[in-house]
C-alpha cells in the first residue's frame, strides 16, 4: 500500500511538474501588442520562463496571464542573457504598466508589483529590449520617466514605437506567478495626430504657439512667436501658456492633453484640453486692428465633469522679449489683471477676472514655480520691473461644483491698450455672485479716483462711490 501511495504521489509531482511551461520563441516575436507572441491557448498553465534571441534594433514582446499581482516577478537570467536587458510589461491595450532597468543588479532587470503598478488580474504584454532602446506612445512621447520598477507616466497612451539603436543578444526571462496566454484582442489603433502648434495670421500680425500638447511636466507648453508687423518685423514674445493644479495635485501641470483641434480661420482655432476631471475648451482669435498693433483674445472655458467639487488653481504666464531681446525690458503691474511690458513697443497682458494673485520676475524665477515638482502659488510681486528679462503670471483659484462650468478670458495686445474700465452688473470679484465680497471691495476702495481703479469702478465713472454701491446692491445674489 505504502508503494502504491508513493506512486500516486510521484506521478501527481511529475504531472506538476510536466505542466510547467518553458517558452521558446517561435521565429520572430514582434514589438507591438498586433505582433506579439502568444504563450499558449489557456490562461491556467504557469509558464516558468520565455527564452529568445533579438536582432539588431530588436523588441520581443509576448502575451502572459498574471493572476495575482502580488505574486508576480519577472527577471532576467544573467547566464543566459548576455545583453544590458531592460524588461517592459504592458496592458492588453498596450498602456504601459511597469518597466524596469537593472534593478536585479548586474545589468539584469527585475519587475515585481512592488510599487502597485500592475491594477489587477488579466492577460498582458511583457517585452524584451536591450539598453537603450525604449518604448514611445502614439505622440512619439518616453511612456516612462522612471526606471526603476518604475510605472508608466500618467496620461500618456498606448504602446506604438521604440527608439534607440542596439546590437543582437540571446536572453531568457524567468518568471514567477505567470501563466501562458493567448494573445488578446487587438487594442485600438493611435488616434490622427493631433497638431503639435498652430499659428494665426490676420492682415500683418501673426501670432504662434508651439508644444500645445504633450509638454505636460516640462517647460517648453506655449513657445511661441507674436508680431504685429509681417515679414522681418521683430518677435515681441517668447512663451504664453496655461498651468493648473487641482485639490488632488501635488504639483502644477502644464495643460497638455489636448482631445480636439479646429482651425476654422486664419485668425482663429480653438483646442480642447481633458485634465483631471476637468474640460478647458480655449478659443484663441488674433485680429489685426492698424499699423503696428494687434490684439489676441484667448476665451477660457472649464467644465467640471466628475460628480464631486474640484478646487482649482488656474495660472498663465508670460515671457515677452520686446524688440526680440531679452535684457532690456521694462514691466509693471498697471492694476489687478493688467500687466505692462514695454521697451519701444508695449505688450499688454489683460483679464477682466480679477486674479487670486500675479508675480513678476526676471527669467526663469517665475516659469520655475510652475514647472518644480512642488506646489506654489504666486506672491503678488516684483512690480516695477526692470531692465531685464521679463516674465509674469496670473493665478486664479475657484471651486467649481460637479457639472459646473466657468468662462474667463485673456488679452495679449501689441501697442494697444486694453480699456480702462469695463461696466459690470456689480459682480466685483468675479466669481459669479454680487454679494458682501463684492460690497467690501467696493467700500475699501470708497472715494478713490482715476481711470485705473478696476472693478471696483462698477459704472467706469472714475470715481468709487454710492453709485458703484447700488449696482452691486441692485444685483445682488448668484446668477444675477
Amino acid at each position: 500500500m505504502r508503494l502504491l501511495w508513493s506512486f500516486l504521489a510521484l506521478t501527481a509531482l511529475t504531472t506538476i511538474a510536466l505542466a510547467q511551461v518553458d517558452w521558446s520563441e517561435q521565429g520572430g516575436a514582434g514589438d507591438l501588442p498586433e505582433t506579439a507572441q502568444a504563450t499558449g491557448t489557456d490562461t491556467d498553465t504557469p509558464l516558468s520562463s520565455i527564452s529568445g534571441a533579438l536582432d539588431e534594433n530588436d523588441v520581443d514582446m509576448f502575451a502572459i496571464y498574471i493572476a495575482d499581482p502580488s505574486a508576480f516577478q519577472a527577471e532576467t537570467n544573467t547566464s543566459t542573457t548576455d545583453f544590458d536587458s531592460q524588461l517592459w510589461l504592458f496592458d492588453a491595450n498596450g498602456n504601459g504598466i511597469v518597466h524596469d532597468d537593472d534593478s536585479a543588479g548586474s545589468l539584469r532587470s527585475r519587475i515585481t508589483n512592488a510599487n502597485n503598478c500592475i491594477p489587477g488580474p488579466g492577460i498582458y504584454y511583457i517585452a524584451i529590449s536591450r539598453w537603450n532602446r525604449d518604448a514611445n506612445d502614439c505622440d512619439g512621447n518616453a511612456i516612462w520617466a522612471g526606471t526603476a520598477n518604475a510605472c508608466a507616466v500618467a496620461g500618456r497612451s498606448r504602446v506604438a514605437s521604440w527608439t534607440g539603436s542596439t546590437s543582437a543578444g540571446t536572453y531568457q526571462i524567468v518568471l514567477q506567478g505567470a501563466f501562458t496566454a493567448p494573445l488578446g484582442a487587438d487594442p485600438a489603433d493611435c488616434p490622427p495626430a493631433l497638431p503639435r502648434e498652430f499659428t494665426l495670421t490676420d492682415g500683418d500680425a501673426t501670432f504662434t504657439l508651439r508644444g500645445i500638447r504633450g509638454e505636460r511636466t516640462t517647460s517648453a507648453g506655449g513657445l511661441g512667436d507674436y508680431k504685429s508687423l509681417g515679414g522681418t518685423a521683430p518677435d515681441h514674445m517668447f512663451q504664453n501658456w496655461w498651468w493648473y493644479r487641482t485639490d488632488s495635485d501635488t504639483r502644477e501641470f502644464a495643460l497638455s492633453n489636448l482631445t480636439a483641434f479646429d482651425q476654422p480661420q486664419a485668425n482663429t482655432v480653438s483646442l480642447t484640453y481633458e485634465e483631471s476631471g476637468l474640460r478647458y475648451e480655449i478659443t484663441y482669435t488674433l485680429t489685426d486692428v492698424g499699423d503696428n498693433q494687434a490684439v489676441v483674445v484667448a476665451q477660457l472655458t472649464i467644465t467640471n465633469g466628475t460628480s464631486t467639487p474640484i478646487e482649482l488653481n488656474l495660472f498663465n504666464y508670460s515671457d515677452f522679449d520686446m524688440e526680440a531681446s531679452s535684457g532690456s525690458d521694462r514691466g509693471e503691474l498697471v492694476r489687478p489683471g493688467y500687466m505692462r511690458v514695454f521697451e519701444t513697443n508695449t505688450a499688454h497682458i489683460a483679464t477682466p477676472q480679477t486674479p487670486f494673485a500675479w508675480q513678476i520676475g526676471a527669467y526663469p524665477d517665475v516659469r520655475d514655480l510652475l514647472t518644480d515638482t512642488d506646489i506654489d502659488d504666486l506672491n503678488n510681486s516684483g512690480s516695477p520691473f526692470g531692465p531685464g528679462d521679463f516674465t509674469g503670471a496670473f493665478q486664479w483659484r475657484f471651486t467649481l461644483l460637479d457639472g459646473e462650468s466657468r468662462s474667463m478670458a485673456l488679452a495679449l495686445t501689441l501697442n494697444v491698450e486694453p480699456p480702462s474700465c469695463q461696466q459690470h452688473n456689480g459682480d466685483v470679484d468675479n466669481n459669479g455672485c454680487a454679494d458682501d465680497a463684492d460690497l467690501l471691495l467696493v467700500l475699501f476702495a470708497f472715494g478713490q479716483t482715476g481711470d485705473n481703479l478696476g472693478r471696483v469702478d462698477v459704472n467706469c465713472d472714475q470715481v468709487v462711490d454710492d453709485a458703484d454701491l447700488l449696482v452691486v446692491l441692485f444685483n445682488f445674489g448668484c446668477g444675477s
